[in-house]
């Protein structure tokens, strides 16, 4: 390879993505190919996230992308959140813009503090 290549020469320019409110069962099913390492979520050309593993306790009609509002109840978000194998949620909007991350502490019994919160 050559230093004056950048990236985008090198690129795969369509790869293969899902709709960002895929179901497990759906990405599951694309993970499952050996040659997918990782799926691509997306609404159109806007780019929502990745996934490389699902639990398997996920249920097959679940998200596969955790994401919440954030005007979603509190009680809620604690649920979606400790359900979570790895303790997190996003928080986006209806445009779906990133706004957050809900976190539990390794305990699993409350939310994990930030400066602006603390």
């Amino acid at each position: 390879m050559g230093d004056a290549q950048v990236a985008a020469e090198l690129m795969l320019d369509r790869p293969k993505t899902m709709p960002a409110d895929a179901t497990v069962a759906a990405v599951r099913e694309q993970l499952a190919s050996p040659k997918m390492q990782m799926v691509l979520l997306a609404d159109g050309p806007r780019f929502r996230g990745a996934v490389t593993a699902i639990p398997a306790e996920a249920g097959a009609e679940e998200p596969a992308l955790g994401t919440i509002a954030p005007d979603a109840p509190a009680a809620v978000a604690f649920e979606r959140t400790v359900a979570s194998r790895h303790r997190r949620v996003i928080v986006v909007d209806g445009g779906g813009n990133l706004l957050g991350l809900l976190c539990l502490d390794p305990t699993r019994t409350r939310f994990c503090q930030t400066p602006s919160r603390a």
